[in-house]
């Protein structure tokens, strides 16, 4: 049986196409892949941020019963900024869990740029609430 040219170059053809969605699917599946490790990790590392804020909201609340004026109020500031700095982390948070493939990139450099700032005012306030207890012991 002989082949035609016009169906050789058919076959050829559809061959080379079948080859192409194929591959195109796979890297789909596998940027996918790539996306849902990404956002996991995203998402993970915000949560710990979280917890760290938490953690640090429950030592200024414990050490808010302290009777010096000055301090107490350094105190209450340092509780108000690590709030805010909560709701950040929560704005953040949320739009991490709500992401999609087709705007990752985008919130992707918002939630490392929340957490750089964030982690930023975070060390700011531990420093300022450790200067404030500093100031009851001298």
């Amino acid at each position: 049986m002989k082949l035609s040219k016009k169906y050789l170059k058919l076959t050829v053809r559809s061959l080379t196409i079948l080859g192409l969605v194929f591959l195109f699917a796979c890297s789909n599946e596998s940027s996918s892949g790539e996306f849902e490790e990404q956002k996991e990790d995203v998402v993970e590392e915000l949560e710990k941020m979280k917890s760290s804020i938490n953690d640090a909201i429950k030592e200024v609340e414990d050490k808010l019963n302290i009777n010096e004026g000055p301090v107490e109020r350094s105190l209450e500031e340092a509780k108000a900024e690590l709030e805010a700095r909560k709701e950040e982390i929560d704005e953040a948070l949320e739009s991490a869990k709500d992401a999609t493939q087709d705007n990752w990139e985008a919130v992707k450099a918002d939630a490392n740029k929340a957490l750089n700032e964030i982690e930023e005012g975070l060390n700011k306030v531990k420093k300022d609430i450790e200067e404030a207890l500093k100031e009851i012991s001298e």
